[in-house]
């Protein structure tokens, strides 16, 4: 019996308006491939309006698929290029893009936050003073979860660079080297890309990371165009779905923590890169840096798991040694990843309602992927 991986996720609020929810989700149906039908079969059984998996190896997809509804109650619409929230689980990506950044020479992982931002340097606190781009990226830098004030700029750039401005004077909640999941170390994340390169963590990512790696349909903010169902609209965990609207979505200064949207299929061919990246034929990043971003600069267990950059790191003996781990969540939407590069493969699931009460919405689909890897079953 395996465990749900229990690595943080977040849980941020939406601001926009809900509809009343309809009667039921479309029923399960068979289809062409039998992970299809496992997938729509859990669908159905969780009362989820829509669900898309894939299971990978660090040579290729070995099955991608996606089923049910766009908006819950209604036809059975989602299409395997439909974009779903990553939530949290897109945090790996930030590290990825700073990953380049060291391999291009602009910071170092050991560069510390007064070299980032020298102009704080006699005014923040010194206990984070001798921080590092490996503790933030770790959650190890002591930062509080989540920021808290009021924002007085406009655009993303500017407001993130409030953020370090306040996040500076803060009292650290626990002390550096110690872990505390913290999304508002990852909005510092995406204020360094910036700070490093004067241009805004949007641009640089999909410039750096997300094209070279051929992914076509990622975006931040809300799938959709407003007023239509052309995407998976997000649910509450009533069922409500969320109209598309500009701000149906996390605050674009978290797009570094936790805004990013994909297809399944792409998700799947990112989570690939990393498997072949632990199976020692990285691209993208220098082999050391990807070494880097995978191995635990907190060590949590007896094993060596703890917090990568970006990943959780765990020792499930059952379903292939070292796992590389993530949850994700904005309140309406709801992914996890596992990677196993031990065994080299891994499990991806979304979907687009939120966990309520239920720790792990998707867990059994999860877990059903993997057994079916596994063994066939």
């Amino acid at each position: 019996m395996l465990i749900p991986f229990l690595f943080s996720f977040s849980v941020f609020s939406c601001r926009d308006a809900i509809l009343g929810p309809d009667e039921s989700v479309p029923l399960p149906a068979q289809h062409n491939s039998r992970f299809a039908t496992i997938l729509d079969s859990l669908r159905y059984t969780l009362d989820l309006p829509a669900l898309a998996g894939a299971i990978m190896t660090d040579t290729g997809i070995v099955e991608a698929a996606a089923v049910g509804a766009r908006r819950y109650g209604g036809p059975a619409n989602v299409t395997v290029n439909d974009q779903f929230h990553l939530g949290s689980c897109g945090k790996s990506f930030t590290a990825v893009l700073l990953g380049v950044l060291v391999d291009e020479g602009r910071v170092q992982w050991t560069t510390t936050l007064p070299q980032i931002f020298p102009e704080y340097a006699g005014t923040m606190r010194p206990e984070y003073r001798d921080v590092s781009l490996l503790n933030i990226l770790s959650h190890s830098a002591g930062f509080v979860r989540d920021p808290d004030f009021k924002l007085q700029s406009n655009t993303p750039k500017d407001q993130r660079a409030e953020v370090v401005a306040w996040a500076l004077l803060q009292p650290p909640v626990v002390q550096r080297g110690q872990p505390l999941y913290s999304n508002l170390g990852f909005v510092i994340a995406g204020a360094i890309t910036e700070k490093l390169t004067g241009r805004a963590y949007e641009d640089l990512l999909m410039e750096k990371v997300i094209r070279p790696l051929g992914l076509t349909t990622a975006g931040f903010g809300t799938m959709g165009r407003e007023g239509l169902e052309d995407q998976p609209l997000q649910h509450s965990p009533n069922h409500a779905p969320i109209i598309a609207t500009p701000d149906a979505h996390l605050l674009n200064i978290e797009n570094s923590a936790g805004g990013l949207y994909m297809s399944i299929g792409d998700w799947a061919k990112y989570c690939q890169w990393v498997l072949a990246c632990e199976a020692g034929r990285p691209s993208l990043l220098r082999a050391q840096t990807a070494r880097t971003i995978t191995k635990p600069v907190v060590v949590m267990d007896s094993r060596g798991g703890g917090n990568a950059l970006g990943w959780g790191v765990e020792y499930w003996d059952e379903v292939g040694g070292r796992l590389l781990g993530h949850t994700g969540s904005n309140g309406f939407n709801y992914s996890e990843v596992l990677l196993m590069p031990d065994r080299r493969y891994g499990v991806i699931v979304m979907t687009n309602q939120g966990a309520g009460t239920v720790s792990n919405p998707i867990w059994p689909v999860v877990n059903r992927s993997i057994q079916l890897y596994l063994n066939g079953q």
